[in-house]
């Protein structure tokens, strides 16, 4: 059967895995060693970085479309057009890693997965700074994501969530964005060294 693959499909395959193996491994970091290392009873959030820093590394937005192209679009298919540039692979590591969460959390985290998805919309792949662009998105997207979170828990029944919202949030962000660099460098080796792959072949 693997020999009838593709190879393609079967290098396509291995990406699969091997991205299931650094979700993994992350998780088990993130019970094991993270939970135990606080500031002031705030945690990082290893998974949540992962996923913002992976929308950004992954992402597929869509190439600018040209005057001419959006004189000649509806404007629905253009709105939709623009929609569609998220990153899809940020959506899905997102999701994986709030369904980890279904275990501590009376809700699902839906925050994990659209901002995985936003962060599609800003690709660092064309910056040369990109590894210090990395630390305000991981920081803006950690509060958005926790507000999100925070919101969901209030209308379940939490009231309590929302007025320690920024007690929370911003030490967790800026506790993130300060690993974001470390996440992302390695992930964007990862990510350029398969696209030059891809070109060789």
């Amino acid at each position: 059967m693997i020999q009838l693959m593709s190879i393609r499909a079967r290098k396509r395959l291995g990406e699969i895995g091997f991205a299931g193996l650094i979700v993994v491994f992350a998780w088990l970091l993130q019970v094991t060693v993270l939970t135990k290392l606080s500031l002031d009873t705030v945690l990082c959030s290893l998974p949540l970085a992962i996923t913002i820093t992976w929308g950004a590394v992954f992402g597929s937005p869509l190439r600018k479309p040209t005057p001419e192209e959006l004189r000649m679009q509806p404007v629905d298919q253009a709105i939709m057009m623009q929609i569609a540039s998220g990153s899809v692979s940020g959506l899905i590591i997102g999701a994986i890693f709030a369904s980890f969460y279904l275990t501590m959390l009376p809700i699902y985290p839906v925050s994990y997965p659209l901002v995985g998805w936003l962060a599609g919309y800003f690709s660092l792949k064309s910056f040369n700074k990109a590894t210090l662009l990395c630390i305000p998105l991981v920081l803006g997207g950690t509060v958005f994501a926790e507000s999100i979170t925070a919101l969901q828990l209030h209308m379940i029944g939490r009231p309590e969530v929302l007025p320690r919202l920024a007690e929370i949030a911003f030490p967790e962000a800026i506790l993130n964005s300060l690993i974001a660099p470390f996440i992302y460098f390695p992930m964007r080796a990862w990510f350029e060294f398969f696209t030059s792959r891809d070109v060789r072949e």
